[in-house]
């Protein structure tokens, strides 16, 4: 059969399909996208720590998945880890909990590219693109939706300043190197980057 003959009946079965549809089979197809996309807002929620449906309609529509929005919510987990030179003995614990608790899964991509990052700390080119990214986040959303994404991202890495908690539950709870990662964080999420 030549490429002619062959895009002939290729034509005839696209045209039948889509001229003549079997409702049956494109209400079936609609319920598997409709599905897919549930699915993927579910683990965007998870990863992002917003359960806004219309900040997670937002973020799809922008074409965040949650693969990307793992690597934008982790890395600042883990500078805040490597805040002080090296990571404290509860630190590393405490945020692949935190990482649990907010739908990130022991065994995923997102949970494995996090304990490479305490394990080796991420390079300044890593903590500049996500710098840029945010910047794109933030030209990218809306700003109710962008706020509740740095909301969800603020409250996170302040949470894992606090992990390591002074010295028996005594002094300052976030150290000063911390101190300055949350506010280098802050800065990097302003909308104007200023």
């Amino acid at each position: 059969m030549n490429q002619s003959t062959f895009s002939q009946y290729q034509q005839s079965l696209h045209d039948a399909f889509f001229t003549d549809p079997d409702q049956e089979l494109f209400d079936f197809l609609r319920s598997e996208r409709e599905e897919q996309r549930d699915e993927q807002r579910s683990r965007l929620a998870s990863i992002a720590g917003v359960h806004d449906p219309k900040v997670l309609e937002t973020l799809q529509r922008a074409g965040i998945t949650p693969a990307s929005m793992a690597a934008f919510c982790l890395l600042p987990l883990v500078r805040l880890a490597w805040a002080d030179e090296s990571i404290q003995d509860n630190e590393d614990d405490f945020i692949l909990r935190v990482a649990t608790e907010d739908g990130i899964q022991y065994g995923t991509p997102s949970y494995r590219l996090l304990s490479k990052w305490l394990e080796e700390r991420p390079s300044e080119k890593m903590i500049n693109a996500w710098s840029s990214y945010a910047q794109a986040l933030a030209r990218e959303l809306d700003e109710a939706s962008y706020q509740s994404v740095v909301a969800a991202t603020l409250g996170r890495a302040q949470r894992v300043a606090e992990a390591s908690g002074g010295f028996l539950g005594l002094g300052a709870k976030v150290s000063e190197n911390e101190q300055l990662v949350l506010h280098d964080l802050a800065h990097a999420l302003n909308r104007t980057g200023s």
